[in-house]
């Protein structure tokens, strides 16, 4: 059953899982929900590749959909050019690879 109120809790509940299964992984990445598109997420998985998501239920497709595991590099959200999580500008959900970019984003 959907429940939002899951929802910024994912990453404590994947650790706590963890920590309880030591055969579970503790994973970073992007949930492809139907309804609401690429969402950040993190999740587990076990040592044979099935996804264990403590918190799937925040989602309306309830952890039936395709799971993207993060792969340390970002766009960024002017430019598009991949630059990695530490070289870039994070601004709120956003991250930009120079202040002209993050300029240029918000209309300066």
């Amino acid at each position: 059953m959907f429940n939002y109120s899951l929802r910024g809790t994912c990453r404590q509940a994947s650790e706590e899982a963890a920590k309880k299964d030591a055969s579970l992984r503790v994973v970073r990445g992007y949930y492809h929900c139907w309804e609401w598109g690429r969402q950040p997420h993190w999740w587990c998985v076990r040592e044979n590749g099935e996804i264990v998501d403590p918190t799937k239920n925040q989602f309306p497709s309830l952890g039936n959909a395709e799971y993207e595991e993060f792969d340390e590099w970002f766009k960024c959200s002017e430019c598009g050019k991949s630059i990695r999580e530490e070289d870039g500008i994070i601004h709120g959900n956003y991250i930009f690879c120079c202040d002209r970019c993050c300029c240029r984003f918000v209309g300066l």
